[in-house]
């Protein structure tokens, strides 16, 4: 591929991820919208879910007893 080639499919590249944030932009200030879209979003991850898949929020790490003890003695 030629370097003027690549340098137009780049220029491209970046304009149109520049569109997409700025529409991602409107969208969340669009409350309306974005209700519709949690909505949708929360019937496509239960229609998964039916499917036998399995859609979840990360789960938050925390520490277990032992260590949080540990970190308690070795503070005092």
């Amino acid at each position: 591929m030629k370097k003027s080639t690549k340098a137009e499919m780049r220029e491209w590249e970046v304009q149109s991820a520049m569109a997409t944030l700025q529409r991602a932009q409107e969208i969340r200030k669009d409350s309306k919208l974005m209700s519709d879209v949690k909505k949708e979003a929360k019937k496509q991850a239960e229609r998964l879910m039916t499917l036998g898949g399995s859609v979840s929020s990360p789960k938050k790490r925390t520490l277990s007893k032992s260590t949080s003890t540990k970190r308690k003695l070795k503070r005092k």
